[in-house]
């Protein structure tokens, strides 16, 4: 079993991560003027799609995490 705070920070880290990739693909896909294939493209849309689900799966694991440690959730 993993321990609550352990779990917290995994939480922590995945959030921090998949929003910073997250950005990086919004800003690459439609900010900057790189050119990229279509075949790119493509597979930067469906990330983009992933890492906000997986997002909100680490929102999820850090919310079991502090009921587990008694903390207010919120």
């Amino acid at each position: 079993m993993v321990k609550p705070q352990t779990l917290l920070s995994f939480a922590h880290w995945a959030m921090a991560l998949c929003l910073l990739v997250s950005l990086g693909i919004v800003y690459l896909v439609y900010i900057s003027d790189v050119q990229l294939s279509i075949a790119a493209l493509i597979t930067l849309h469906i990330a983009l799609i992933i890492f906000p689900g997986v997002f909100k799966l680490g929102y999820v694991v850090r919310l079991t995490a502090l009921k587990q440690l008694g903390r207010p959730v919120n």
